[in-house]
């Protein structure tokens, strides 16, 4: 149970103290969904199809494609783009070989694929991220060693506890964080809650689940010193914490039962993989060991014993074997590679694969790394320490 005494105390400070909420952040102007729309589809289409002569290199016609500003200035046809509205503008015009006007690029037209995604990038509002420009990979500035001292990727540091005004209040060291920031703000914490709200508040926190009749009376019967600790730790050891908890990390590695696109045909058997993570959950199963059954648990090897039966050495991560049913779990956290979308009937077979690996490599990267390593597939990555050859690496 070491592992989840964390989660026990943020639970009991979360029951009992008001959070100081953050200042509210300027809202962006496109949403993560559509910045991410923009970096996978429509940037390498800029760089890979309209750099060569529009990139400030050469600016052939007056246009720039290197900045959401430079497209909606446009060239000395006008504008190349008016966000949500996809019938003005000469952009799609020329990409759309206009029988009347520019047909761009001049090696060919591209795909309808790429047009479409273009025409729901406008219809979007062509999002761009914010001050920043496109430009070739090729010749970029990137300084790893600059890169890397983002605080990010520093070692973890103790700070010192905070010296607060109420030193009675707190029951951890996390408490007087809280309370200086409260503090700081002229705050007062809010008022410890009663035992039933107590009750309710965790068992929703730890199981998604209210308490029954009975957990509440025999919880409001308890005077004995300890009780809200045996609450906790009769909710820990529910099945259902796992069920409730697991689910945060499926949402981290994209699980759906379905394949998504226009067909959306299933996943076989994808249930194998979303009770593994649950049955690790509940067993409380150390994050070292669960991110190796990750990346390959079907190579750990098989845990070495003594005579007397006990396993020999330091804790090793090895393959973990159900004592009741003999499965072998570590194989089934592999599951996750083959999740995420599949397109039924691939026009463009090798661009569908292309595809596949680099939604792989997305979902690795965010979930262990918390790294946007995708970012580099057409060129290196604008802010983190990462090169394109890097994306290449990690895919083959």
């Amino acid at each position: 149970m070491a592992c989840r005494l964390s989660l026990t105390l943020l639970l009991l400070m979360g029951a009992f103290r008001p959070l100081l909420a953050e200042e509210p952040a300027s809202k962006p102007a496109f949403t993560e969904q559509q910045l991410e729309f923009f970096e996978k589809k429509i940037r390498p289409v800029f760089v890979e199809h309209c750099h060569e002569c529009h990139s400030g290199k050469e600016n052939e016609g007056g246009l720039l494609v290197t900045s959401r500003a430079a497209l909606l200035k446009g060239g000395d046809s006008g504008p190349a783009i008016v966000p949500g509205q996809v019938d003005q503008g000469e952009l799609l015009a020329a990409l759309s070989y206009d029988p009347d006007g520019y047909q761009m690029p001049p090696a060919g037209k591209l795909s309808d694929r790429i047009i479409a995604d273009l025409r729901t990038w406008i219809e979007q509002g062509a999002a761009w991220p914010a001050g920043e420009e496109t430009s070739d990979a090729v010749g970029n500035e990137f300084n790893l060693a600059e890169r890397a001292k983002h605080w990010s990727f520093q070692p973890l540091q103790r700070p010192d506890v905070p010296t607060v005004g109420n030193p009675d209040w707190c029951r951890s060291p996390i408490d007087a964080f809280l309370l200086a920031k409260l503090e700081a703000a002229k705050l007062l914490p809010a008022e410890q809650a009663d035992r039933r709200t107590w009750l309710r508040r965790v068992s929703f926190d730890v199981t998604g689940l209210p308490p029954t009749t009975q957990e509440l009376e025999a919880f409001l019967a308890d005077d004995q010193p300890g009780a809200q600790e045996r609450v906790i730790e009769r909710l820990l050891g529910s099945p259902h914490f796992g069920e409730r908890w697991a689910r945060h990390w499926l949402d981290l590695v994209r699980y759906a039962e379905s394949r998504g696109h226009e067909f959306d045909f299933d996943v076989a058997n994808p249930w194998h993989y979303r009770d593994y993570v649950i049955r690790a959950f509940n067993a409380d199963v150390p994050y070292d060991q669960f991110v190796a059954e990750h990346l390959a648990g079907d190579l750990l090897p098989t845990a070495e014993v003594n005579s007397s039966g006990a396993t020999t050495g330091r804790r090793e991560l090895v393959r973990r074997i159900d004592p009741e049913t003999g499965r072998n779990e570590s194989i089934l956290g592999t599951g996750f590679w083959f999740l995420g979308e599949w397109v039924h009937s691939p026009v463009d077979i090798r661009q569908e694969e292309a595809d596949r690996f680099d939604n792989m490599i997305d979902v690795y990267s965010r979930t262990f790394l918390a790294l946007t390593v995708a970012c580099a597939r057409c060129h290196d990555h604008k802010f983190d320490p990462i090169l394109q050859r890097d994306f290449y690496a990690m895919q083959s």
